[in-house]
């Protein structure tokens, strides 16, 4: 799926009470860590249209009426949120989409219900569960457990894949390499990417690092960034380089997301290799939303 700009932002009209939207990541329950990197929950606060961005992992989501699935984006999305609209998800990490859908990533549309993936009957309880859970944090179990009785049944994910995605989070990694290091052959890691992340190799490793870059931001804070550094520290060929990524999944300048990124607050950022699931108070409190009146 993808992941918004920033965890909050508010708005305040003359007359009205302030609206606050907001988007947090919790810890996944340590059974599941290594197929999931967060549960999360949203509220969005206002009609809008938001833009996510990429982060080459899988989130199963449940919006209060459907569970559904969305495949990793490759590009900036817009998604039309609703003024109450309150939604829950689990994130699964680049490798391990095809073990919980029981199916190949390449197959899902960008949305799927889960019906048709893992059968009527079991979506059918599923989103009953979810219905019937007092609370947000009783849904975001209820989906940890539905995802940890998907692993236990599934061949478990591709090693080949898991440790090229590995790989392929370093700062220095070439698509090629990695391919030759893991055994397979280019055209060989292509498939299995296509099917077991959602994304071609290169796809997901241009997305893991400009999220490398997202969290240099955060931990280096908003003052006098050096983006000719950040660049060669994240695994950039130069500032051009950096630049075009930025365009191409963000849709915005790395000036524009040095302003987006919470001073020295890692928390609310993906990591290259996992995610630090529990943003701050002053993350989520000090954020106001880029805005975008392009379609």
């Amino acid at each position: 799926m993808a992941v918004p700009l920033r965890p909050a932002a508010a708005r305040s009209r003359p007359g009205q009470p302030p609206a606050l939207s907001i988007y947090r990541e919790y810890q996944p329950d340590p059974t599941v860590t290594a197929a999931v990197a967060c549960t999360w929950q949203a509220v969005a606060g206002w009609p809008r249209s938001i833009r996510l961005l990429p982060d080459g992992c899988l989130d199963l989501v449940w919006d209060g009426q459907h569970a559904r699935a969305v495949r990793p984006a490759a590009r900036p999305v817009r998604r039309v949120v609703g003024e109450t609209a309150m939604v829950t998800g689990i994130r699964i990490r680049a490798g391990w989409a095809a073990a919980v859908l029981g199916m190949p990533a390449r197959d899902l549309p960008y949305v799927a219900g889960l019906g048709d993936m893992w059968g009527s009957a079991s979506a059918g309880r599923l989103e009953t569960a979810l219905a019937a859970a007092a609370t947000p944090a009783e849904c975001r179990d209820v989906l940890t457990a539905a995802v940890a009785r998907r692993l236990a049944d599934s061949n478990g994910p591709h090693a080949a894949v898991l440790a090229a995605v590995s790989l392929l989070a370093e700062p220095t990694s070439a698509a090629g390499d990695a391919a030759r290091r893991v055994g397979l052959s280019p055209r060989q890691m292509r498939r299995l990417f296509e099917d077991h992340v959602g994304l071609p190799p290169k796809t997901l490793q241009t997305i893991l690092r400009f999220q490398r870059f997202r969290a240099w931001l955060a931990v280096s804070g908003q003052a006098q960034i050096p983006l000719g550094r950040a660049a060669a520290e994240c695994g950039y060929f130069d500032h051009a380089h950096l630049c075009r990524d930025c365009a191409r999944l963000a849709g915005v300048t790395p000036s524009t997301l040095v302003h987006a990124s919470p001073e020295t607050d890692a928390a609310a950022h993906t990591t290259t290799s996992a995610r630090s699931c529990e943003p701050s108070v002053r993350a989520m409190t000090n954020l106001v939303e880029l805005r975008d009146s392009n379609p």
